[in-house]
């Protein structure tokens, strides 16, 4: 372990790793800052072009990207009162007002400081559990691996907060997307509809580009929100610079920062907690930290307006899933959320293969990436506090001029991944396979999941027939799969009470 311990250190720090973090940092918070670009849709556009680099460096590019756009949501989102990221939807409640407030700086160094304690602790729990669960998952069968993974989408779909009829038409799309091509077992095509384009199968990287980065640009355009959204959000009126704003009087305090510790605690814990949940979200995550931290809050009143500590348990509570949501995924292979599966893309793209295997196999890259995630955070920290200022206005750059640039990149990365045209025509037609499920509010995750997850599921359950001679029952002969039922049937009718009430009150 020792030894493993010390190659992981050595491909952690060469320089080129190094560097690459740092690049993905600044490229992660400068996406993030930008309102309507994401994470998922950066690391999606560069995924084409990871291939073939160390898988240190890789991957070390593409969680700088994710840890930087975790915070960087939060820049637009307290500046210009426009999130910036999905996740930092909760953070605009106090952070714009703090901002109305004159106290901008305060509340984006409150974000700073909060999202680096929220990620730095999810990334610990993530070394501490991930090994110990992968050498548990060693010893699965078939049989378990089923049942882990009917688990895994039950909590994905329940977990689609609202939306949980199109949450599990979308899992179940994503399985159906990932059988065309051909059987795993007897080697026979199917739903190919007798197209060569098909014969293959729908590969990786066309479908999470298509579906995360062509389908937003597709979406963009169509509702003009770059020519639109922007102008009508930002209020000049309000800009606190126009009202006799003193920068010396906007600096955080110890006093100011130990006041919000309780609520980036608070915020740290569900963050944790709800990040390790298979399809949960940063946003749910974001939220409930809100909500429960205004609950436990001596001064709960100042909630909504302008409230440090509201700003810290949002930003705690969404960079907290950044560490937690790759357990499922270095675990048991199963990617935990959307940029899970990304990454876990890119992990298979460079040879290894994500989950329990990687101990015995790769556990040299495994504990590279546990170093890259600790001294990311602190690399973060020091380029948000070196570039802050620039990083906010950087946020106002209208999305109609970084819209052609990353539609010819989309392009050219996929077709570089597999030197094939067909690449392309997949890519565009998952791209407009997303719009039209964006414009049905189809959520996006569980596709993906089930895409993920889709091959997995059918050679375990194909897998288990085959040893238990097509007898059905057998699949619930293992006590731990008969745990993972016994699990997947009290969630599914914990959160269906819990809608039927919901539905009560509302009539």
């Amino acid at each position: 372990m020792l030894e493993a311990l010390a190659d992981g250190a050595a491909l952690a720090f060469t320089p080129t790793t190094i560097a690459f973090v740092l690049v993905g940092l600044a490229l992660g918070v400068t996406i993030g800052a930008i309102p309507g670009l994401s994470g998922d849709m950066a690391i999606a556009v560069l995924l084409p072009f990871v291939f073939g680099m160390e898988p240190a460096a890789a991957i070390g590019l593409l969680l700088g990207i994710y840890k930087g756009s975790m915070f960087g949501g939060s820049i637009s989102a307290i500046t210009f009162g426009i999130p910036g990221t999905a996740g930092a939807a909760a953070t605009v409640i106090d952070g714009y007002q703090a901002k109305k407030n004159g106290q901008p700086n305060k509340a984006l160094h409150t974000a700073l400081y909060s999202s680096l304690i929220g990620d730095t602790s999810s990334d610990f729990v993530l070394i501490f559990l991930a090994l110990p669960l992968a050498v548990v998952a060693l010893r699965f069968g078939p049989t378990e691996f089923f049942a882990l993974y009917v688990f895994s989408l039950i909590l994905i779909t329940a977990l689609s907060s609202g939306f949980v009829a199109k949450a599990v038409a979308a899992a179940a799309l994503g399985i159906l997307l990932s059988m065309i091509g051909r059987d795993p077992i007897t080697g026979a095509e199917r739903l190919t509809f007798g197209l060569d384009i098909f014969s293959g199968g729908i590969s990786l990287i066309p479908l999470l580009v298509g579906i995360f980065a062509v389908s937003e640009i597709l979406h963009q355009i169509s509702s003009s929100w770059a020519n639109k959204k922007i102008a009508k959000s930002y209020d000049t009126k309000s800009d606190i610079h126009a009202s006799g704003y003193d920068p010396k009087k906007d600096k955080l305090t110890w006093k100011d920062f130990k006041s919000t510790l309780k609520a980036t605690w608070i915020g740290t814990g569900v963050g944790t907690f709800i990040g390790a949940l298979p399809g949960a979200g940063s946003s749910l995550a974001a939220f409930m930290s809100y909500s429960l931290s205004q609950r436990f809050s001596r001064q709960p009143d100042k909630y909504g307006k302008g409230s440090l500590e509201g700003v810290a348990a949002a930003e705690s509570g969404n960079s907290a899933t950044s560490g937690s949501t790759l357990i499922p995924l270095f675990a048991f292979g199963i990617p935990g959320s959307a940029t899970a599966a990304l990454i876990g893309a890119a992990l298979i793209m460079l040879g290894v293969n994500p989950g329990p295997t990687m101990v015995e196999q790769n556990i040299n890259i495994l504990y590279a990436i546990f170093i890259i995630l600790i001294y990311a955070n602190f690399m973060n920290l020091g380029v948000c506090k070196f570039l802050l200022p620039v990083y906010s206005r950087i946020s106002m750059i209208q999305p109609r001029f970084v819209i052609p640039v990353v539609l010819c990149l989309t392009i050219l990365g996929t077709y570089a991944s597999g030197n094939s045209i067909n690449d392309v025509w997949l890519l565009f037609m998952a791209g407009f396979f997303g719009l039209f499920l964006r414009l049905w509010a189809m959520p996006l995750g569980p596709l993906v999941l089930g895409f993920i997850i889709g091959p997995g599921m059918e050679r375990s359950l194909r897998q288990a027939l085959l040893l238990n001679g097509e007898d059905w029952t057998r699949l619930l002969d293992s006590p731990i799969a008969l745990g993972f039922y016994a699990t997947a049937s009290l969630t599914a009718f914990t959160f269906a009470a819990f809608a039927l009430k919901k539905r009560k009150r509302m009539t």
